[in-house]
């Protein structure tokens, strides 16, 4: 098991990052990137996670749309790499939210 954070966009991209990529940092600092977002897409959520155990996420939209899934089943990628198709979200809708 590794302690990650999975990252889901508006438009239902998603990809889990391995926690260690995301370097501590003081107060007051300027962070660092950890989403390439697509044009006209923003983050919607990130949500703490364990990968392989067995932990399974559910991807809600504002229309009402739900999709449940493993959390290994989503990508492990590097914390600047775009993110893969987590959810088909319609045209006119997005994620609204996402609960493990």
């Amino acid at each position: 098991m590794a302690e990650a954070v999975l990252i889901v966009t508006k438009m239902g991209q998603g990809k889990v990052v391995e926690e260690t990529q995301f370097p501590t940092k003081g107060k007051g600092g300027k962070g660092v990137s950890g989403f390439k977002v697509g044009e006209g897409d923003a983050v919607a959520a990130a949500e703490h996670v364990k990968t392989g155990a067995g932990q399974r996420v559910l991807i809600i939209t504002a229309k009402g749309m739900a999709l449940m899934t493993s959390v290994d089943d989503i990508s492990v990628r590097s914390r600047t790499a775009g993110g893969v198709k987590v959810m088909n979200v319609e045209e006119g809708d997005k994620v609204a939210a996402v609960l493990v």
